[in-house]
């Protein structure tokens, strides 16, 4: 709201190039904010306590990443510094399946021998239900927003443990109480890994059941789809089934194809995601603008075909849990030091490292990452692993600003509008959260600014955490986190539920 007549604005961003979110054309405007609000967009002549000279910097809506891994970071470091400085003011955790609630004893055992603590060490946690963790959240205050899904190999294990069979009617119904609780308490939705155990286990029929849960509460179903290499296709047909006959929308995760040999297929692929939109449904992407991906070595090895596919030149190791002077080095080469071949030195390695090893994956062309980007229905998500050691994805410090710096206005691949609105407006509207997502007078005072001449990503394979350049303020709900391209501390972030 604004202030009373007379009373100061808590901050004026003057001279300001403003790109709404909307897609629209950019256009000069000051933007005042009042507590956590923007409180005017256009000529503002009232004073304010703090003032923002913004002449060559673009104002946007603070950056909406879709798809991360950070359910354990903004606890561990609320900070959030490797995506607030890139502009990121909210993010969305409990992707691929996976996620930090709910849980169990038994659940930690799994997730820290199995998994490896992909997402971090769990520790002790003081929470079991989604709405506890939510909590949890809360009270370690995050410098951004935090949403989250319901992630359906953790309600699986919860209900039936680590079991290669459909469920039975007490778990199934297990499964969905689980699912409804935590849409109850203001999850987005359904995350799926359909590659990872033991949501790999799960028939298509079980996915529909447990979509119409989702869907029936006004959230989603968002999915790392079964394969995406030979049967990318297939599993693309499996997923727009689910949401059809489950009457839920769909979200594909960081869509690709990988293994040269399936190169070009995204076309095909978003035009059968064209075609389901034809018919009623509610179907997006998301994307990260890079031809490598990053997963646990696991899920290789688990895959033969995919092992046989590659080389392990391929296969960067990113982190691991003791031998860190593997970081940096590829499995062949690991592979070569070992005298091994290249799947018995995974698995060699796997076995040291407690399964916590993290690779980064070159596995796709960037014609196809140049065409889901382009997609208008797409929108983008780092899909980082943030390790507390190693060489993390660089998406993981730069995915914003390489989309801006590099597809924008060095490849002029996209507008600079339809860019930000595939990074605000856009995944607000798909993930229902409500006034935020655009400059607009009453919508939260999330913003990002930026200098479009210099934004850049600086990380790299080899160097990858480092801080990109040209984002010198980000502000979220009304409070300067970012301040001359300074992290000021400010914990102002908040627990995003779906449709409040």
């Amino acid at each position: 709201m604004p202030p009373e007549a007379g009373s100061p604005f808590d901050l004026v961003i003057r001279g300001g190039l403003v790109v709404d979110g909307t897609g629209a054309p950019a256009f000069p405007a000051d933007v005042a904010v009042a507590g956590d609000r923007i409180a005017a967009v256009g000529q503002v002549h009232q004073e304010a306590v703090r003032t923002i000279d913004a002449s060559g910097l673009v104002v946007a809506p603070g950056f909406i990443d879709v798809h991360t891994h950070d359910d354990l970071a903004v606890l561990r470091t609320p900070s959030v510094d490797f995506k607030v400085r890139q502009g990121v003011t909210t993010d969305i955790v409990g992707n691929c399946g996976m996620g930090a609630a709910p849980t169990s004893e038994a659940y930690l055992d799994f997730y820290r021998t199995v998994l490896g603590d992909i997402l971090g060490p769990m520790g002790a946690l003081s929470w079991r239900t989604t709405e506890e963790f939510y909590r949890a959240v809360e009270e370690a205050g995050p410098s951004l927003n935090v949403a989250s899904f319901v992630p359906h190999s953790t309600i699986r294990f919860l209900a039936m443990g680590v079991e290669r069979r459909p469920p039975a009617p007490a778990e199934m119904t297990a499964m969905k109480e689980l699912l409804a609780q935590g849409m109850e308490a203001g999850a987005l939705g359904l995350s799926t890994g359909l590659i990872y155990p033991p949501g790999l286990f799960a028939a298509t029929e079980e996915l529909i059941e447990l979509g119409r849960v989702a869907g029936d509460h006004g959230g989603i179903y968002a999915s790392h789809i079964r394969d995406e290499a030979d049967g990318m296709l297939d599993a693309v047909a499996e997923a727009l089934r689910i949401g059809e006959e489950g009457g839920v929308p769909v979200q594909i995760s960081h869509h690709k194809a990988t293994m040269e040999r399936n190169w070009g297929k995204v076309e095909q692929s978003l035009r059968m995601i064209d075609d389901a939109r034809s018919r009623g449904l509610d179907v997006t992407v998301d994307i990260y603008p890079y031809t490598a991906g990053s997963t646990y070595l696991g899920a290789f090895v688990a895959h033969p075909e995919e092992m046989s596919s590659t080389s392990g030149e391929e296969l960067l190791i990113a982190s691991v849990k003791h031998q860190h002077e593997h970081e940096g080095m590829t499995l062949a080469e690991i592979a070569r030091r070992m005298g091994l071949p290249l799947r018995e030195a995974a698995l060699r390695l796997l076995e040291e490292e407690e399964n916590a090893v993290v690779v980064v994956a070159f596995a796709m062309s960037e014609e196809d990452v140049q065409r889901v980007m382009r997609y208008e229905q797409a929108m983008f998500g780092s899909d980082g692993i943030p390790s507390l050691t190693g060489k993390p994805h660089p998406r993981l410090y730069g995915t914003f600003p390489r989309v801006l710096g590099r597809y924008v206005r060095e490849e002029r691949l996209l507008s600079l509008e339809e860019a930000v609105r595939k990074m605000t407006s856009l995944p607000a509207q798909k993930h229902r959260l409500r006034e935020r997502g655009e400059v607009r007078p009453g919508f939260f005072a999330d913003l990002c600014l930026f200098d479009p001449e210099t934004v850049v990503d600086r990380a790299t394979y080899e160097e990858p955490r480092q801080y990109p350049e040209g984002i010198p303020y980000v502000i979220v709900n009304g409070a300067l986190v970012v301040d001359g391209s300074v992290h000021t501390g400010a914990r102002a972030g908040r627990v995003l539920r779906h449709g409040g």
